[in-house]
């Protein structure tokens, strides 16, 4: 059997204050690149030194994987199908903005995405699909191999879900909390015919 491990990281706290932030490209406060590097020193010192560096090409995410990937001397490349989910015409605006003129269509959305997408932005199938199908080409290119894949709370959320074997079920992303710079790690095993095996580890690991 084969196993390819996929560390997945979120970006650090990001410029703009509090703002719905889908694909609005905006960098990485200092303290969001602290908290980066904080985490990527953890990954130099631990037993699971990732083979290859893939990002989000939004550059809270971008800039600092490309900086890991060439202190460690690792391959790196972006790939725009793992950026945020598009919130079309709500991206970019502050919350309490939003919530003046448009409450009723954001209560909907939040509870239940999949029934209601942004004003002109992606619908939540379209999304999970195209994370769905970027993972699957990621795992061809890189079996059996360690990948750090740097991306956004919303791709995250989708593929622990994934992980866990959960589909559509309303309240999942919003109740999963992922603080800035948070890691988690999904091992995918092959059986001796190709079939997936995906196992979610949280937390730190020592071997």
């Amino acid at each position: 059997m084969q196993t390819t491990r996929v560390i997945l990281l979120r970006h650090g706290e990001c410029k703009g204050g509090n703002i719905l932030r889908g694909q609005i490209d905006v960098a990485l406060t200092e303290q969001g690149e602290l908290q980066m590097q904080s985490v990527l020193r953890g990954l130099e010192c631990s037993s699971f030194v990732p083979n290859f560096v893939l990002s989000s090409p939004l550059i809270r995410c971008a800039n600092i994987a490309e900086e890991f990937a060439l202190t460690q001397g690792l391959s790196y490349s972006t790939n725009a199908a793992f950026k945020e989910l598009d919130f079309g015409d709500w991206d970019g605006q502050t919350f309490d903005a939003l919530y003046q003129s448009h409450a009723e269509e954001l209560d909907a959305y939040w509870a239940n995405p999949w029934a209601v997408a942004p004003p002109n932005g992606e619908s939540m199938q379209a999304f999970e699909s195209r994370i769905d199908k970027a993972w699957q080409v990621m795992l061809e290119a890189y079996k059996g191999q360690c990948v750090l894949l740097v991306t956004h709370g919303g791709v995250m959320r989708h593929l622990i879900a994934k992980a866990l074997g959960v589909t559509q079920a309303v309240g999942f992303y919003s109740s999963l909390k992922l603080p800035y710079a948070a890691k988690a790690e999904i091992d995918v095993l092959y059986d001796e015919n190709g079939q997936q095996f995906l196992t979610l580890h949280w937390g730190e690991r020592r071997t």
